[in-house]
């Protein structure tokens, strides 16, 4: 049986929810959100090795905060949620179909 190795952003996220509900300061609050935004899309592989890195040593409270802040600017996913942003999954695609024969 093959195995599959879980992402790491359940955990992230669920740390993420926590700190937002302990915390009174407004702009951490911007900050928990927009991480937790960009952490629920789709990742490279270089951030996910990271998260599970995090999961897997048991990071959690304040420092689960400053780690998952600093892979937001390492690998630049501010860029990554501005692209999705822009070009929406959910809007229908058009197909164009061509008749093969013209009578």
């Amino acid at each position: 049986m093959k195995r599959r190795a879980t992402s790491g952003r359940p955990s992230s996220s669920r740390e993420l929810r926590v700190l937002f509900a302990a915390s009174t300061d407004e702009d951490q609050k911007a900050m928990i959100n927009v991480l937790e935004k960009s952490f629920r899309g789709p990742i490279t592989r270089a951030v996910n090795r990271e998260v599970m890195l995090l999961r897997r040593n048991g990071v959690s409270g304040e420092p689960i905060l400053k780690a998952l802040a600093r892979i937001y600017d390492q690998h630049n996913l501010r860029d990554w949620v501005e692209r999705r942003s822009l070009h929406p999954t959910g809007r229908p695609v058009s197909k164009i179909v061509c008749s093969q024969a013209l009578v």
